[in-house]
């Protein structure tokens, strides 16, 4: 499992933590919106019911698509929060019923109870005390708010404090679940990532290794065998067949290195590490067939991605976003990086912008590769492909 796929698996497994939390409420509150009606004015609980029920639908979209479950957690918090607040307001006036039935609780209790979860989700990633204070709190508050549902004790402070706690350990357990899973699957990717730069090492190693043998070869078989004879010819020709041999040695000594191959999901890897080296918070998306690259192709595409990436920080604000994506095989590569930054004049650069000229342009027709740059007031777009 590479990084990013380790990333992806994590989304997904939050996700279905934030899809199946909100499963059990969502089919409670239709039950008891079915039996009991619902407890309140058609204005007030068809929104918040329809604002659920979308929230429960972007999870779910989330799942299959492998992207953040966050967005969907905090609809699901402000879904609750708006209906803990708005029915504290109409049993304040009397235009809601607090407890239409003695074995379950009215629709609103499951939408909160749903809301302290997604709260705890959305906490995951924070320090553990902080997290679990926010899930507390936040449990507290809506105990405060709300009435206390069937079949928890009813009425006085001390039902209001058991209905918190019971929310309270509720949310604890979903934090400690989803927090657990994302640092699991991190804890692969960050193990698969280091495999990965040890094999890259180990690949390096054995081209400097072989370069080497190379060299030493040509010196002491060529360059060393055509000097002795040199200095025991005996007639002109001797000596310039000597010096000619020689020669041919020291050109072949001066000879490119056979190439270096990498693997087109190795090479996936290195471009993404180049990319979230000079901008961490680049959305990276590449894929990879089976096949394998010429080295010096792969260090030119990552090499230029990173330039784009540096471009991408050193002109635009602090919170311009970054995303590169595109494919490497054995077939070929395309990446693309694109920024929505402010853009610039494609046809007159300003000054600090010619390294995209040099560092990105030239170094990839150097490998026989090519880049193509567009860029506009919406953002930079710089599409970098092998072979031309």
């Amino acid at each position: 499992m590479s990084p990013a796929a380790a990333r992806t698996t994590a989304r997904r497994l939050v996700g279905t933590v934030v899809v199946l939390t909100g499963a059990s409420p969502a089919a409670a509150a239709a039950g008891s919106l079915a039996l009991d009606g619902p407890t309140g004015p058609l204005w007030w609980a068809v929104p918040l019911l329809a604002c659920f029920t979308l929230a429960h639908v972007a999870a779910v979209v989330a799942v299959v698509r492998g992207t953040s479950p966050d967005p969907a957690a905090a609809a699901f918090v402000v879904v609750g929060l708006l209906t803990a607040v708005s029915q504290a307001a109409l049993l304040g006036a009397g235009l809601a019923l607090p407890d239409p039935a003695v074995g379950h609780g009215p629709w609103p209790a499951y939408v909160v109870a749903t809301a302290t979860q997604a709260c705890a989700v959305l906490a995951r990633n924070a320090p553990r005390s902080w997290g679990l204070l926010a899930t507390t709190a936040f449990s507290a508050l809506v105990a405060a708010v709300t009435p206390v549902p069937p079949p928890l004790p009813q009425g006085g402070a001390a039902a209001s404090v058991v209905y918190g706690a019971v929310l309270a350990l509720v949310a604890a357990t979903v934090y400690y679940l989803a927090r657990g899973l994302e640092q699991t699957t991190g804890r692969v990717g960050a193990a698969r990532g280091a495999v990965l730069r040890a094999d890259a090492e180990a690949e390096a190693m054995a081209l400097a290794e072989a370069e080497r043998g190379r060299w030493e070869a040509a010196v002491h078989d060529d360059v060393l065998t055509a000097l002795r004879a040199g200095a025991s010819a005996e007639t002109q020709r001797e000596v310039r067949d000597a010096a000619a041999a020689a020669s041919a040695a020291l050109v072949s000594i001066a000879a490119a290195p056979a190439t270096l191959t990498v693997g087109s999901a190795l090479a996936a890897q290195q471009v993404a590490a180049a990319a979230r080296g000079a901008f961490d918070r680049a959305v990276v998306e590449l894929s990879s067939t089976p096949g394998a690259l010429p080295g010096r192709v792969v260090e030119a595409v990552a090499d230029a991605t990173a330039e784009l990436m540096r471009n991408t920080v050193h002109h635009n604000p602090p919170g311009v976003r970054a995303r590169v994506h595109g494919h490497l095989g054995e077939a070929g590569a395309r990446v693309v990086v694109s920024d929505d930054g402010g853009g610039f004049d494609t046809g007159a650069l300003p000054t600090g912008r010619l390294g995209i000229r040099v560092s990105v342009v030239g170094r990839m027709r150097s490998v026989g590769g090519d880049a193509d740059v567009t860029s506009s007031r919406r953002g930079t777009t710089v599409e970098l492909r092998w072979p031309r």
